[in-house]
């Protein structure tokens, strides 16, 4: 009987030992979990007749659509293989009160991200870029997607670009038959030479994905176009070159340049505009109306000096303007606390909106503000903000007019979890 006993109580203690190891590596797992930021963001909205569809970057980790994918990796340095969860591109679509109706995603083995969406009269345009291979991922390089999907998601054509390592596509607009393309392509980190077709790009693609023109503009390891705008003959695009420098360019409708053009700016340029006083990101985004362009970025307000007499950089949220021909109109700085940026703007009705990343430098904040502008005082640089809101723990990628609504779009983490930790989650609101 008493050994009986003794075998029950080492029994009872050998589970008790084996629970708690079990619980210990439960805690272990969720806190390493913690450590991981979940990734769901939206970058852009369309309507369409019967709802919404947006585009972005997922994990997939919360997703009921889309499965989580692994790769393998091999780190470069330690040589120690890891387990990569993949950020996928996202393709999500919306009935008319913002229910989700299904995700999609560019199949590939690695990383992929969506930017940008327009819908033509036969289904839907997506830009982005991939990494088609592990040593992709090792250098941080990307190349540049276009695809085309049906209005159930499926892919119909789908085209790739690169001049250099590193590409991408953020932007596509329509223009009667033809499709242009705006976004990047450069030289990965540790590389050198002198090719003369990267920096910002602008590429025309048919409707059923014939390259049909390219053309560039800016330094092969900096120059970056963010927006587009269509004028009567040509193209505005606005990005970067070098650091603390915004670009404005005008192209021609035909802007193929000479493969045999060696002067940096082709006869395809009609005109170019550097401004040398935004952060590292030149100007993010532009509108027009009439014939002022409305540039949104931030610009520096420190006239402080180090020992060096180096300049120390504080950058203020500020709009600049020029009008259609290239002059400078001036500039309006927000005035609020140093280090935020303008990365969206929208006209709708007379009034400029825009959406402000708050704090830029500080890594562990994500916090925006959407300040209304009055567009009929916006050229006397005062008294012109009519309203402004901020929400916390919101990353707002853009603003969007869609039917009578103003919707924006982006990323929060502000239903963090004691044990699952503050995973970031897609945003899609009316304002």
């Amino acid at each position: 009987m008493k050994k009986n006993k003794k075998f029950h109580l080492i029994f009872i203690i050998c589970i008790s030992i084996i629970i708690l190891e079990l619980s210990i590596m439960a805690i272990i797992h969720i806190l390493r979990e913690r450590e991981i930021e979940h990734i769901d963001n939206i970058n852009s909205i369309i309507k369409t007749n019967n709802g919404y569809i947006a585009v972005g970057i997922s994990d997939f980790y919360n997703s009921k659509n889309v499965s989580k994918k692994v790769y393998e990796f091999i780190d470069d340095i330690t040589k120690q293989k890891q387990n990569i969860i993949a950020t996928q591109s996202k393709l999500v679509k919306y009935d008319n009160n913002m229910n989700l109706l299904w995700e999609k995603t560019f199949e590939n083995d690695y990383d992929s991200t969506f930017y940008d969406i327009i819908e033509i009269n036969d289904g839907y345009i997506v830009v982005g870029s991939y990494a088609k291979d592990t040593t992709q991922i090792s250098l941080n390089t990307r190349d540049a997607l276009i695809i085309k999907y049906d209005y159930n998601g499926d892919i119909i054509w789908k085209q790739t670009y690169s001049v250099l390592s590193d590409t991408e596509f953020y932007k596509v607009i329509e223009d009667n038959d033809d499709l242009i393309v705006i976004g990047q392509s450069i030289y990965e980190n540790m590389e050198l030479g002198n090719h003369i077709t990267g920096g910002g790009i602008i590429v025309k693609y048919s409707k059923n994905g014939e390259l049909l023109e390219k053309n560039n503009y800016g330094g092969n390891k900096s120059g970056k176009f963010n927006d587009i705008i269509k004028v009567d003959d040509g193209y505005i695009v606005c990005g970067k070159d070098a650091t603390n420098y915004g670009i404005l360019v005008k192209f021609k409708k035909n802007f193929n340049r000479d493969e045999n053009d060696n002067n940096l700016i082709s006869k395809k340029v009609i005109w170019q505009r550097t401004y040398s006083n935004t952060d590292n990101e030149g100007f993010t985004s532009m509108v027009r109306k009439d014939n002022i362009i409305y540039l949104a970025g931030a610009i520096n307000v420190s006239t402080e000096k180090d020992k060096d007499n180096n300049p120390l950089f504080k950058y203020d949220a500020a709009i600049v303007m020029y009008d259609t021909n290239s002059k400078y109109l001036g500039n309006y700085s927000l005035k609020e606390n140093i280090h935020h940026r303008i990365n969206s703007l929208l006209i709708n009705n007379d009034i400029l909106y825009a959406t402000i990343l708050l704090d830029i430098d500080n890594k562990d904040t994500q916090n925006s503000m959407i300040v209304e502008f009055n567009l009929d005082n916006i050229n006397k640089l005062n008294d012109v903000i009519i309203k402004k809101k901020t929400y916390n723990n919101y990353l707002i990628n853009k603003i969007e007019s869609i039917d009578n609504d103003i919707i924006y779009v982006g990323t929060t983490n502000k239903d963090c979890k004691l044990l699952t930790g503050c995973d970031y989650q897609s945003v899609v609101n009316k304002y």
